[in-house]
C-alpha cells in the first residue's frame, strides 16, 4: 500500500475521495487494537474523539475532504489534488508512473515539494506503462 508513513499508494477509484475513504479505513484497522484498548470501534468515533487532537503528527486519518484548488488555497484536513502544470513541475510528466513519483516523495525533504505547510496532503493520479490511470499516491502525513 504505502511508500512510507507520510505517502500511501492506493488503487485507482472512479474518484479520489472514494480512495481516500478507502485508505483511511485501512490505516485505522491496521492499527484498530491500540483505538480499541481506549473504547474507540470505528473510525467516526476516532474523529469524534480528542485522540487525534493529542498526537503531535499529522496523519491520514486526520484528513476527510479531497479538494481542488489553487496550490496553497486548501485547508488543514483537506488533501489536494495536484494537476495539470503542477504535475509536470513535480514529475517531469503529464502522466507520471510509480517509479517516477517514489523517486520525487524521496526529494520531498528539500521545502520545495506540497503541501508547503498548509493543507494535510497531496495525491495525484499514477500511471501505468500504457499510460493507463493505476493507482493515485497520497502524501505529506507526518505520521500515523
Amino acid at each position: 500500500m504505502g511508500a512510507s508513513k507520510w505517502s500511501y499508494f492506493t488503487p485507482f477509484q472512479h474518484s479520489e475521495q472514494d480512495a481516500l475513504d478507502g485508505l483511511r479505513e485501512t490505516v485505522f484497522a491496521e492499527d484498530f487494537e491500540d483505538y480499541q484498548e481506549a473504547g474507540i470501534e470505528t473510525l467516526a468515533a476516532l474523529m469524534a474523539s480528542a485522540w487525534l487532537e493529542e498526537e503531535p503528527a499529522h496523519s491520514v486519518l486526520d484528513v476527510e475532504r479531497v479538494v481542488r484548488c489553487e496550490e496553497h488555497m486548501e485547508e488543514p484536513g483537506d488533501v489536494r489534488v495536484v494537476e495539470a502544470a503542477e504535475v509536470v513541475e513535480l514529475f517531469g510528466t503529464t502522466r507520471p508512473g510509480r517509479d517516477v513519483v517514489e523517486q520525487a516523495l524521496k526529494r520531498a525533504g528539500d521545502g520545495w515539494f506540497p503541501p508547503f505547510d498548509r493543507g494535510s496532503g497531496c495525491c495525484t493520479i499514477v500511471y501505468d506503462a500504457e499510460g493507463h490511470p493505476a493507482e493515485l499516491c497520497f502524501w505529506g502525513f507526518t505520521g500515523d
